[in-house]
């Protein structure tokens, strides 16, 4: 028992010990902490700070239109964007085009080889001449009957009792062909339609069809481009061989291009057909592009709830090409006789607003009331005048009368 008490005691004067030791590496590491702050004290000179002169750069407080504006962004296409294809199949006899061409309207693009179709052409020529051979034997051998017209013009006018019949369901469709059928051949028969039963007895009608057909064919040798524009997507050789409905390169119209943009339904009431657009593209820098609204869907996507617009752009100068990325701004609303700052100038302290001001060399700190803004502007309710110089530059680590010099 009195060995246990012995180990207490020593284990209480141990825990003393290191206790006691602690207080006096506290007191140690205070001290020298406070004299280190005093080093620095004495080392600040603050009669100096007053001396300090910050560079900034100002602008005046305006009153002007404050437009407001609605961004988004979309891809540009071309005005026209047309896939030429053949519509018959062929090989190509003469390529007039390359990728870029400028081409005008009705200009001759690809020739195919019409050796084919000419001969088509020759042999249906010759098929209207004995076609009209037989055509006149005919008319010759037909008798001239002229007392069955009066016959002509009832038959004629129960064709057109049968056709309100069978408009207004009263027969089938069945008893109105059968009709139809027995009366075109009485019509026939009258004489009235004699001109009309020779030409297709004769093959004359047959063989007229398939000349226009040989000239349409002739005619589709001929690719021709439908308006102005731009080659584009072109790879072909002379002597390859195409096929009917296959595309064969695009043609664009880029003197006017068009930008498909969304726009949030809460917004869409706000854009008008007509309304001006500023346009952005990161692809042609430093350089600023104006349009204008041209449509406005009727619907909104229940998706992704917004509504798609198509901003129309001229492109005379041939700089803006089609898939080229654009950033847009369209004017919705001008606000007339605003006092506006720049939005460089707005700083936010204790969670206040406030601009800072030049007078006499000093920059002065302003809390301001904030109203309408666009991406350059904000519209100024309290605080700043027109005419105050507002600093816009070099006023991050400025304090109220702070010595400033302003440069350009």
């Amino acid at each position: 028992m009195v060995g246990k008490m012995k180990i207490a005691k020593r284990a209480i004067y141990i825990t003393t010990i290191f206790f006691a030791l602690f207080i006096v590496v506290l007191i140690v590491a205070s001290q020298k902490d406070d004299n280190t702050v005093d080093v620095k004290s004495e080392n600040v000179d603050y009669g100096k700070l007053d001396d300090i002169v910050f560079s900034v750069v100002t602008d005046k407080a305006i009153v002007g239109d404050l437009i407001i504006k609605i961004s988004a962004n979309g891809k540009i296409r071309a005005d026209k964007e047309l896939e030429v294809s053949s519509n018959i199949s062929g090989v190509i006899d003469k390529i007039n085009i390359y990728e870029g061409s400028q081409v005008k309207k009705d200009d001759l693009l690809i020739q195919l080889d019409d050796r084919e179709y000419q001969l088509a052409l020759k042999e249906a020529e010759d098929q209207i001449m004995t076609a009209r051979v037989e055509y006149g034997l005919l008319k010759k051998g037909l008798p001239k009957d002229t007392s069955s017209i009066k016959m002509a013009d009832i038959y004629y006018k129960n064709l057109e009792e049968l056709e309100k019949s069978f408009q207004n369901g009263s027969i089938s469709k069945s008893e109105y062909t059968k009709q139809k059928d027995d009366l075109d051949m009485k019509i026939i028969f009258t004489g009235a339609k004699r001109e009309d039963f020779i030409l297709n007895k004769s093959g004359v009608s047959r063989s007229t069809n398939t000349r226009e057909k040989a000239q349409l064919n002739i005619m589709h040798t001929q690719i021709k481009a439908k308006f102005n524009g731009i080659i584009g997507d072109f790879n072909l050789v002379e002597g390859e061989r195409i096929n009917a409905g296959e595309t064969l390169f695009k043609l664009f119209d880029t003197n006017q291009m068009k930008i498909d943009i969304n726009i949030l339904e809460s917004e869409i009431s706000k854009i008008k057909l007509g309304n001006t657009v500023e346009i952005e593209i990161p692809a042609i820098p430093n350089e600023k592009f104006y349009g204008s609204v041209k449509r406005i869907s009727p619907y909104i996507d229940s998706e992704d709830g917004t509504c798609k617009v198509e901003v129309a752009i001229n492109n005379n100068k041939q700089k803006i090409k089609p898939g080229m990325f654009a950033k847009v701004l369209i004017e919705t609303n001008t606000l007339e006789n605003r006092l506006l700052v720049k939005k460089e100038a707005l700083l936010v302290r204790d969670k206040r607003n406030l601009v800072f001001a030049v007078e006499d060399s000093l920059a002065k700190w302003k809390y301001v009331k904030l109203g309408d803004e666009n991406e350059k502007y904000y519209e100024i309710l309290e605080g700043v005048k027109e005419g105050d110089d507002i600093i816009i530059s070099g006023h991050y680590n400025l304090a109220h009368d702070s010595k400033v010099k302003v440069i350009k």
